[in-house]
C-alpha cells in the first residue's frame, strides 16, 4: 500500500490490500467400500469389553504391530467393537484410547483378546 503526498492511503491501494484470503482445499480420505462394510459389521456387535448392545463403534487398535503410527490408524481389519460415550457414562472406547483403568501394556493385551473375540463372532455371523 502506498501513501500519497497527503499521507493518506489511496483508494486503489486500499482496494488492492483487501484481497480475500486463499482457501486451502481439504481433501477427504476416500474409504473403500469393503472397509465401510467391515466397520458396519464390527459396530453391529456388542461391546467387546462390557457386552452392552446398540452402542458399539469400530475401535482401531493402538498397537504399532497393527500398523498404528504417528498420524496413521491401524489396518481396518485391526478393529473391534467398543461402546461409545453416553450421557453420564464414559464409554469403553474412550477408556481404551486414554488407558483409563490400566497402562499401555494392559490395553495391548486386551486388544489381542478383543481381536480374537471379534474374529470369532464375525466368522459365526457370516
Amino acid at each position: 500500500m502506498t501513501r500519497g503526498l497527503t499521507g493518506l492511503l489511496s483508494l486503489t491501494s486500499f482496494q488492492r490490500s483487501k484481497k480475500p484470503p486463499k482457501r486451502i482445499k481439504s481433501r477427504q480420505k476416500v474409504v473403500p467400500t469393503i472397509e465401510k462394510a467391515h466397520y458396519r459389521r464390527v459396530a453391529g456387535l456388542p461391546c467387546a469389553c462390557c457386552g452392552i448392545e446398540g452402542f458399539s463403534q469400530a475401535a482401531h487398535s493402538n498397537r504399532h504391530q497393527d500398523g498404528k503410527g504417528a498420524g496413521l490408524k491401524a489396518h481396518y481389519l485391526a478393529t473391534f467393537p467398543l461402546c461409545c460415550d453416553r450421557p453420564g457414562v464414559v464409554g469403553c472406547h474412550t477408556k481404551h484410547d486414554q488407558c483409563i483403568g490400566g497402562d499401555r501394556a494392559e490395553m495391548d493385551r486386551r486388544s489381542i483378546i478383543y481381536f480374537a473375540h471379534t474374529k470369532q463372532q464375525l466368522e459365526v455371523t457370516q
